[in-house]
């Protein structure tokens, strides 16, 4: 009994498929003609070889343009921009047929490029973004292009030309497309100079306004005891794009710094041209006898305290001291802190002269 039933369902099973099989309807397979490229843009004399498929002989293929005065094609399917201007090349076989679309364009070189920055001052954390123009403008043979940074340390720079400041000192960023090479020089610090450059070079002195110091807020360009500004008082450096340097009493319009306190301070970016000795005396006006300072470079005290003598005004300016402190300056930049050891006197300028 079991072994008939077996045999019952595999006949079913049979008489199941052999009715699938009858009922089942082929389809047939589209002929179509395949090519390595869809479309190509070409400059002008420029050749590059099209593979058509399948390639196991069951097709003859045959090559032609619609416009050889645009493009020429050979019937190995190697195609070449004469001229410019737009038209397709058509690979058939039979009565099957395909186009690949060919733009052919005049070469233009790229002879140059100019970057919208060529040295930067940043503070850590900031960035900007550098803007690159072909030379000339309409330039279409541009090779691949690359932004790198000779010490990352110091910042860093993406694919789109934004550099990132990320901490003090100075390195390049470079930007390469082809043979092409340029340099742009960033100087990360947490001030920069306010009305610079201030360049010492041997040719001329030069002349700082106490006013003039660094941008770059409290803590990192100067330190005010008294934030609440006892003359109210912030129109020349605000004026100058300085947000940041309220606390400081500066009077006039830059005409000198007042009402200082002890452990106040002042800093100034200075480049040196030409290093070696240079003296350096201030212009002041003390009208009383607490009258301290002294003098940083880098961090660095380079003179020691400095006693300003009472002449019995707070606008009477002299240079002191006669002759000038002896200040020694490699090249580069430097940062120079002018110190309140003592109160008790305003400040007007600082100048440098090469010995």
């Amino acid at each position: 009994m079991k072994t008939r039933f077996i045999k019952y369902t595999l006949f079913l099973l049979l008489s199941a498929c052999i009715s699938g099989c009858d009922d089942y309807n082929r389809t047939a397979v589209e002929k179509a003609i395949y090519v390595n490229k869809e479309s190509l843009v070409l400059f002008v004399g420029e050749q590059i070889k099209l593979t058509a498929s399948p390639t196991d002989g069951t097709y003859q293929y045959q090559w032609t343009s619609e416009d050889p005065s645009v493009a020429t094609v050979t019937a190995e399917g190697l195609i070449e921009a004469v001229g410019e201007g737009f038209t397709n090349i058509v690979i058939s076989s039979g009565d099957i047929k395909t186009k690949v679309e060919v733009t052919s364009i005049i070469r233009i070189p790229l002879e140059d490029v100019q970057l919208s920055e060529t040295s930067l001052e940043l503070q850590p954390g900031s960035s900007k973004t550098i803007i690159v123009n072909y030379i000339p403008d309409n330039a279409n043979d541009i090779a691949e292009y690359k932004w790198s940074s000779e010490d990352e340390e110091i910042a860093v720079v993406n694919e789109g030309g934004e550099i990132i400041a990320m901490a003090e000192g100075n390195t390049n960023i470079v930007y390469q497309i082809g043979d092409i090479v340029k340099k742009i020089s960033v100087f990360v610090a947490y001030t920069r100079p306010f009305n610079g450059p201030h360049i010492l070079s041997s040719a001329q002195p030069c002349t700082i306004q106490a006013a003039d110091f660094d941008f770059g807020g409290e803590g990192y360009a100067f330190h005010d005891i008294d934030e609440s500004n006892a003359i109210g008082n912030d129109n020349y450096r605000k004026g100058r794009g300085d947000s940041q340097s309220y606390a400081v009493e500066i009077e006039g319009e830059g005409t000198d710094i007042g009402y200082t306190n002890t452990g106040e301070w002042l800093q100034y970016t200075v480049d040196v041209e030409d290093e070696g000795d240079y003296l350096v005396d201030i212009s002041l006006s003390a009208a009383g006898d607490n009258g301290k300072i002294h003098l940083e470079v880098d961090g660095i005290d380079v003179t020691g305290t400095i006693t300003i003598p009472n002449n019995g005004s707070w606008n009477d300016w002299r240079w002191y001291p006669s002759p000038g402190i002896v200040m020694n300056l490699t090249s580069g930049r430097h940062k120079i802190k002018y110190y309140f050891e003592g109160s008790d006197h305003n400040l007007k300028a600082l100048r440098f002269i090469k010995k």
